[in-house]
């Protein structure tokens, strides 16, 4: 799984990605030593979780694809089976020609097994 988010940041020049858990446990990273996994797992799952329960509020289908912008970047989130696929990128990023590459390293993921190929 880590060589799928190694080609992944590769590919488009993300900062990190991993993948983690709809409950916020990390399953694989790759990403620089000075990233607090462990927060920024929980808050992917805390922005998974308000984003799924406004879809459901408007009566729309479940979460695919998320992006937050921040002052210093951009954090990507994609549904990826069990487990969802986290990317972080710049702010100058343009995610439009990412997304296809960032999508299809979800399925990747969710073809790898997601929490059982960690």
């Amino acid at each position: 799984m880590k060589r799928i988010l190694e080609e992944l940041n590769e590919r488009i020049g993300a900062l990190g990605s991993m993948v983690v858990s709809s409950d916020g446990l990390l399953v694989a990273a790759v990403v620089s030593q000075e990233t607090q996994l462990d927060r920024l797992a929980a808050m992917g799952a805390a922005i998974l979780s308000d984003v799924r329960r406004a879809l459901s509020r408007a009566g729309m289908q479940d979460f695919a694809q998320c992006e937050v912008a921040a002052e210093r970047g951009k954090v990507i989130l994609v549904q990826a089976g069990k487990t969802y696929l986290l990317v972080m990128v710049g702010p100058r990023m343009q995610v439009g020609p990412g997304s296809v590459e960032i999508r299809s390293a979800a399925r990747l993921v969710d073809r790898a097994g997601g929490l059982d190929a960690a």
